[in-house]
């Protein structure tokens, strides 16, 4: 006890850097990924610490995934970072892109970006994110994929 007291700040200074460096070697495994299976040219915006709350037309009570989102040009790619979930939207599907408070009928306490994207001509599905900076998303999304965007 007596060596917490007199070195506390070294101790939670080496644990915010281990949390730091952690955090540093997870985006670097996400990025070596995507390097891996994309071509640089292909990839139109990237963001890591993405959260994902799962498509609309999945029966299951609101879940949240938190990995990577990969805009690239045939569409929007999500892998989470801890289990082998993966969403990929293709880019001719989507309809429109818009921020919203709830998803699945429940509200979000963060704001998100839905996407509503076509599975079938008649049946259409709806993907959330909590993003930074939502209107940015959100205009990179429209701008690559939706012809009567902006």
């Amino acid at each position: 006890m007596e060596l917490f007291q007199q070195y506390h700040i070294v101790i939670i200074g080496c644990l915010f850097l281990c949390m730091i460096a952690g955090m540093t070697w997870l985006t670097h495994k996400e990025k070596k990924w995507v390097k891996n299976h994309y071509k640089k040219e292909d990839i139109i915006a990237l963001g890591f610490g993405v959260i994902c709350y799962g498509l609309s037309s999945d029966q299951s009570p609101l879940k949240s995934y938190k990995g990577f989102l990969l805009i690239h040009r045939h569409g929007l790619f999500f892998k989470s970072r801890f289990s082998n979930t993966r969403f990929d939207v293709p880019g001719k599907s989507i309809q429109k892109v818009y921020h919203a408070n709830t998803h699945k009928g429940t509200k979000l306490f963060r704001s998100a970006v839905k996407v509503d994207f076509s599975i079938s001509p008649k049946i259409m599905d709806t993907i959330a994110f909590k993003l930074s900076y939502p209107p940015q998303w959100i205009k990179i999304i429209g701008k690559a994929f939706i012809k009567d965007s902006l």
